[in-house]
């Protein structure tokens, strides 16, 4: 199974659009918040199966904080991350990685695109569609799931 990651759109549907196209073929999406709305608008405008959450920023959107999936037997948690401290470290998504039995948390809130490998599994934040920080471009993510193995990509939108 091939999985688009994507985060902090915030209203940039074209952003969002040329990162569907980039991805080629994809299974299902996960939108890992600030503009949930985005998300459901792609499912709509595409019929894909899309799996998101509500950000610190979409205060006017009602949307799910956390999103549990299993795929091909592998666990994934997908949160926004400001509820989880990201911007300063990764301990709280570390620990619920070990404790949760996930093999993959997914986060978005720091704009900050970078893949942890942990001995339990990865947390995986895609980056920002929008406004990438700290001289990070604008990017998103591909996790491939099958065969006994899960292995999570980032890219940069072009």
């Amino acid at each position: 199974m091939r999985i688009g990651v994507v985060s902090d759109s915030h209203g940039k549907a074209e952003f969002l659009r040329k990162a569907l196209e980039q991805m080629g073929h994809i299974d299902m999406l996960i939108h890992a918040g600030d503009h949930y709305r985005d998300a459901l608008s792609i499912a709509k405008q595409t019929g894909l199966k899309v799996t998101a959450v509500a950000g610190n920023c979409d205060w006017d959107t009602v949307g799910p904080l956390e999103q549990e999936l299993e795929v091909e037997g592998r666990r994934i948690l997908i949160v926004h991350g400001h509820l989880f401290g990201v911007k300063s470290d990764h301990e709280k998504l570390a620990q619920l990685l070990r404790n949760g039995g996930y093999n993959l948390i997914i986060y978005g809130h720091s704009h900050m695109p970078e893949i942890i490998p942990l001995p339990q599994g990865y947390l995986m934040n895609p980056g920002s569609l929008s406004s990438p920080r700290r001289g990070s471009k604008r990017s998103y993510g591909i996790v491939e799931i099958g065969k006994g193995r899960l292995a999570p990509y980032i890219y940069e939108l072009k």
